[in-house]
């Protein structure tokens, strides 16, 4: 019988706590909660607004050889806005790496060797890199965007 009696007695201290907290809850923040975030509420929307949505060429090709002049002049801002918003971060890290060692030339003389590319569809195009061998190891995959400027996808 007295086991019982401490069990009513821990479940209803619990009862009692648990209700204060919600009571408590009620009295600070009413039916109404809201979470803010500063730093996700100052970042840009993702609507798919593009500051640079208007600056690309009108055809891949004219997209490449506008890269290919910014980076002859060193210019890593300027070249960004040849690439979709979505691979921006990532191309200035590895365009700042190759400026780092040296070897934006390799990537200028590569661009600038560039064979003509295959339409994959309406908006995908692609150029094939060779290297020394013939081989081609890798890709430069553009995309059309809303406003028909063709941006670098991927390279």
């Amino acid at each position: 019988m007295a086991s019982s009696k401490n069990v009513l007695r821990s479940f209803l201290a619990m009862a009692a706590i648990f209700g204060a907290g919600l009571l408590g809850l009620w009295l600070l923040g009413g039916n109404k909660a809201e979470v803010k975030n500063p730093v996700v509420s100052s970042a840009p929307k993702a609507t798919g607004v593009d500051e640079f949505s208007d600056v690309g060429g009108r055809t891949p090709r004219e997209t490449i050889n506008l890269l290919t002049a910014a980076l002859e002049k060193n210019n890593i801002a300027l070249s960004l806005e040849y690439f979709s918003p979505e691979n921006r971060s990532a191309a200035s890290d590895d365009l700042a790496n190759l400026a780092s060692m040296n070897l934006l030339s390799d990537l200028i003389k590569n661009l600038k060797s560039l064979k003509d590319g295959k339409t994959v569809d309406d908006i995908h195009y692609v150029f094939e890199v060779s290297d020394e061998s013939g081989s081609s190891p890798l890709e430069i995959t553009l995309i059309k965007n809303e406003k028909g400027f063709w941006k670098i996808l991927s390279m």
